[in-house]
């Protein structure tokens, strides 16, 4: 009865996170966005805006959580304590700024990178969103920073195999041109702005991303925060 138990449990378990796993990366793959996340650009636009355009006044930036978010609150304020713990940046509600992003339930997660200097920017948290790890990374967006595997530098470090990836899909892994990113650091591996082995991948179990030297690639959710090397860089463009 003990083993039972125990094998109904763990087949629960398992079943919960191939749930959690599908949700978060489709979440994180929208085929209509820049990237699979981002709001501004069009599927393999060449016209990226570099890091100086956007950077948020006196690293402070303002933000609304939507009332279709107001029982996660604690979980943003958390994913913000990782920028506030370790860097300059700072998350802070709106009184009457201008330019704030506003954080609601939209359909999966996106942001504008940067500050578009528009006024209110959404901040998409939508099914599948909810996880610390990319709350971090649509939060990273927000303050100017594309993925790490679209880096100009990408293919010195990962293994792309277009075979793999879904037809239509092969403008997401399109690298930036060398003025369109700021490479304050190194490739990181771990990057809380990289996405894992089977990003965009066919049928979900093909890899279309591997590492030059072994290292497993995971997706933003299963990741706890930022890495020392993305502390450096926020330091670098904010502090």
């Amino acid at each position: 009865m003990r083993f039972l138990i125990a094998f109904l449990l763990g087949v629960t378990v398992a079943s919960a996170l191939v749930v959690r796993n599908e949700q978060g990366k489709v979440a994180l793959q929208n085929p209509d966005l820049f990237q699979g996340d981002i709001l501004g650009f069009e599927p393999g636009d060449r016209n990226v805006i570099p890091h100086q355009q956007m950077r948020w006044t006196n690293a402070k930036v303002p933000y609304v959580i939507d009332f279709s978010l107001s029982g996660s609150t604690a979980l943003i304020q958390s994913a913000m304590n990782d920028y506030h713990i370790n860097t300059c940046v700072r998350f802070v509600p709106r009184t009457n700024e201008r330019n704030y992003i506003k954080i609601f339930s939209g359909q999966g997660c996106y942001s504008y990178v940067g500050m578009i200097n528009r006024g209110e920017q959404p901040v998409s948290l939508g099914n599948g969103c909810l996880y610390r790890g990319t709350i971090v990374h649509e939060l990273g967006h927000a303050l100017g920073f594309f993925h790490e595997q679209n880096r100009s530098d990408r293919d010195t470090y990962l293994v792309i195999y277009w075979q793999n990836i879904q037809k239509g899909m092969e403008t997401q892994f399109a690298l930036l041109a060398p003025n369109q990113n700021l490479l304050l650091t190194g490739f990181d591996h771990d990057s809380i702005m990289l996405y894992g082995n089977y990003a965009f991948s066919k049928d979900r179990t093909s890899l279309t991303m591997v590492a030059k030297n072994g290292k497993r690639l995971l997706e933003p959710y299963d990741k706890s925060g930022m890495t020392s090397s993305d502390i450096q860089r926020i330091k670098k463009m904010y502090c």
